[in-house]
């Protein structure tokens, strides 16, 4: 039985959208079905058939319609409490597409979406270290364009044994939103997040938006991938005889990664290889702790 369930949804995949969004919540042990019966009911209080982002601030149609713009407002407020009280932690990644070429080099992954799909792995995997054994469930919206991809490269690690353990993979499925209501709720994330992308594009400082604020209340690990991070991800693997994709993930963690990698690539080579060894010292000290 999976210890956890973490439920991701996308947004930015229309034309003219400079970036692409994969953002989502774990819901460690049932919290995730007591999250269920509470969403249900405050879609039940509002009429509602499901809560979407994309149809929120459309009038005279949709699905809000029969609401005014009070009562809307009322259910995200209420949403986002019922995302405070049940989720662990939340996942917000995004790429920016015109350097996806540059980004996925030389990797397993050719789709933007595939890529930002499979990033939750390693975010789980540092949220959940040195915490009991056990398997992490991945669920995301159906009809995603390169779900394939993502599936393909899912089962590709979890075909290994010690990736499996690792990065905790136990199931990998798509769902409807209808089905799966947690999806709702990564619907939200992941569209303020698109939002505050947007922002910092503008030249805003990230986070200052009242809606991503409160967002934040459940701890938010955000990655952004644009032609800055190609050009890190290139130097790495340049001037790195490792190829290690989680490596890469650990080297780029935090919401400092650009300054850090910046730095890094001042410093040169011998840097990267210390920060190497620190990071093969970890790894062994966690695989052996999770053996025991």
């Amino acid at each position: 039985m999976a210890i956890a369930r973490a439920f991701f949804d996308e947004s930015g995949t229309h034309d003219g959208e400079k970036n692409l969004c994969v953002a989502g919540y774990l819901f460690e042990g049932r919290a995730d079905e007591q999250f269920d019966s509470e969403w249900r009911q405050m879609l039940a209080r509002y009429s509602l058939a499901y809560h979407h982002m994309r149809e929120f601030g459309s009038s005279g149609e949709g699905i809000y319609k029969h609401l005014s713009w009070e009562d809307r407002e009322r259910s995200r407020q209420e949403a986002i409490a019922i995302i405070q009280r049940y989720a662990s932690c939340g996942f917000a990644f995004s790429i920016e597409k015109a350097s996806l070429a540059e980004i996925v080099k030389d990797s397993l992954w050719t789709n933007g979406y595939a890529f930002l799909a499979n990033q939750p792995f390693y975010g789980v995997e540092r949220l959940l270290r040195g915490r009991e054994q056990g398997l992490v469930d991945f669920v995301y919206e159906a009809g995603a364009e390169g779900w394939d991809e993502a599936l393909r490269v899912f089962n590709k690690a979890k075909a290994d044994p010690e990736l499996e353990h690792q990065l905790r993979l136990g199931t990998f499925e798509s769902a409807g939103k209808t089905k799966a209501t947690q999806l709702q709720a990564a619907d939200l994330l992941s569209w303020s997040w698109l939002r505050e992308r947007r922002r910092v594009d503008e030249g805003e400082k990230l986070g200052r938006h009242e809606e991503f604020r409160r967002l934040m209340k459940v701890p938010i690990d955000p990655h952004h991938w644009d032609a800055e991070a190609g050009k890190a991800i290139k130097w790495i693997k340049d001037v790195s005889a490792h190829g290690d994709v989680s490596f890469l993930q650990w080297l780029m963690a935090g919401d400092n990664q650009g300054k850090f990698v910046r730095w890094l690539m001042r410093a040169g080579p011998n840097a990267l290889d210390y920060f190497r060894d620190i990071y093969d010292r970890e790894r062994t000290r966690i695989v052996r702790t999770q053996l025991r």
